[in-house]
């Protein structure tokens, strides 16, 4: 089974999100479960390749925007799954982003690349994700290729809007594709909408996401074409990798700790988590400025400052609410500019108890998760979520709005906390209930602690419903 995974970007090569994550695990994992999966993306000026061969297998050209254009095309293998990557080169188009023309060449120049033999790979499924891929079912399908069609929605609400122009400039007739007539006197197309329409079969990043999009409130416009897709629509939840990077035992931690007792492995000195984390913990507040105290619980968020999905309205609202010297909070992320200056302003008042790093830096993320002890997670809407799977790796316990693969991921109660009206007073509630636990019921508390650290999250089981998916695909056994 040959499965080529189209993708806007690929750790380590380039990455700025959640998605760089799952192009490198997943077809890691699907490539342990025997199928022959390789990513392709565009080669970026920024693409950082490091001591990993990279290899140009060839080139070709074809007519973009009525002019010859030419595309080299790279290969080198993943250095932490050892996936074969493709990367496209074309300094006009692909060298930096320019949307939405960067992903209307892209996805043009995927399709004319599967025209030729250069990647010499009989290839059965395309797996488009998101609407950066999201003209190549639309392609394929014009060009009669016969090859299956996955497409993966990470996040509706991106959907990737350009001129009907750009259909011209790839060599399309717009009249010849009816869905493009709905949006021709906007002189818009949506690339999302295409993949949906063109694609055989449609996954999402969680099962409660799968069926959050076929309501208006989460549908983003799209609810009823979704709704025509009913049936070939199936959400499994997304897995991260268990290993080093993603735990307590990263070499950033300045305390490693697991879920078992102290150890050595070779140099680095393993603690038991109740142990480690407390140290972590100090080490974190003396890093940061604030107040050192091991009595005092310890409250992060991380993530990016979008007041549109990510709930830093009603995060805000609770901070300015409460008695901000009775727990500590750090703020990790980038994002909205008018969001950083009301969230520096709070820390201003209480300059031992809010830290605000407005950057992105790994270093820093993971000696939080390692130092917190409970994580913040109020988004409006999440489609999966993989910061409350990272964090229980550390025995971070999640606080979250029940949605989406938040809603799948974590137990009320058992490893995390839920909260369902999406309200400031409902969140300050269940932050109150965790601090209380936390002070009052260490035994309740370290069974939750000990719930998130068992709880299983990778690749292992989920990879496998993908390829039962691609199966089914194959065997023409779709309903």
């Amino acid at each position: 089974m040959n499965v080529l995974f189209v993708v806007w970007e690929n750790d380590p090569f380039f990455k700025l999100g959640g998605l760089g994550d799952i192009a490198r695990s997943l077809p890691g994992a699907l490539k342990a479960l025997n199928v022959d999966i390789r990513v392709i993306t565009p080669y970026y000026k920024v693409s950082k390749f490091g001591r990993n061969k990279k290899t140009k297998i060839g080139s070709y050209s074809f007519i973009y925007a009525g002019k010859s254009t030419k595309v080299e095309v790279w290969q080198a293998l993943n250095p932490y799954t050892k996936v074969i990557g493709y990367f496209l080169k074309n300094k006009k188009y692909l060298n930096v982003v320019i949307p939405v023309e960067t992903w209307a060449f892209f996805d043009k120049a995927v399709v004319e690349l599967l025209k030729t033999k250069i990647l010499d790979w009989n290839i059965d499924i395309v797996h488009v994700n998101d609407y950066h891929g999201g003209l190549v079912p639309l392609l394929i399908r014009q060009e009669k290729l016969p090859l299956k069609i996955m497409l993966t929605i990470h996040n509706l609400a991106h959907q990737g809007k350009g001129s009907v122009d750009l259909i011209k400039k790839m060599g399309l007739d717009p009249h010849l594709c009816k869905i493009l007539q709905w949006e021709i006197k906007s002189r818009q197309i949506n690339f999302l909408q295409e993949a949906i329409i063109h694609s055989d079969i449609i996954t999402t990043v969680s099962p409660t996401y799968a069926r959050e999009i076929l309501t208006e409130e989460f549908g983003s416009g799209l609810h009823e074409i979704l709704r025509g897709k009913e049936g070939l629509i199936y959400g499994i939840l997304n897995g991260i990798d268990t290993d080093w990077r993603h735990t307590a035992r990263n070499p950033a931690v300045r305390f490693p700790y697991g879920p078992k007792e102290k150890r050595t492995d070779g140099e680095i000195e393993y603690y038991n988590w109740k142990e480690g984390k407390p140290l972590d913990k100090e080490f974190l507040q003396k890093k940061l400025g604030l107040k050192v105290d091991k009595n005092i619980p310890m409250f992060c968020f991380v993530g990016r400052l979008s007041e549109e999905q990510k709930g830093l309205e009603i995060l805000h609202r609770m901070l300015r609410r409460v008695d901000q010297t009775k727990f500590q909070f750090v703020i990790l992320g980038t994002g909205e500019r008018a969001w950083e200056e009301r969230f520096t302003w709070l820390s201003t008042f209480y300059p031992k108890y809010i830290s605000c790093s407005f950057k992105f830096d790994d270093t820093l993320a993971h000696q939080i998760y390692a130092g917190s002890d409970f994580i913040v997670i109020p988004s409006k809407y999440e489609p999966c979520g993989l910061i409350q799977m990272i964090a229980m790796l550390f025995g971070t316990i999640p606080i979250a709005h029940k949605t989406g693969g938040l809603k799948d991921s974590i137990k009320d109660g058992f490893n995390g906390f839920l909260f369902s009206a999406y309200t400031s007073e409902a969140l300050e509630q269940k932050v109150l209930k965790a601090a209380q636990m936390w002070k009052n019921d260490k035994k309740a508390y370290e069974t939750m602690v000990e719930n998130a650290l068992s709880s299983d999250f990778s690749w292992r089981k989920n990879a496998k419903e993908y390829l039962n998916l691609y199966q089914k695909l194959l065997e023409n056994k779709l309903p």
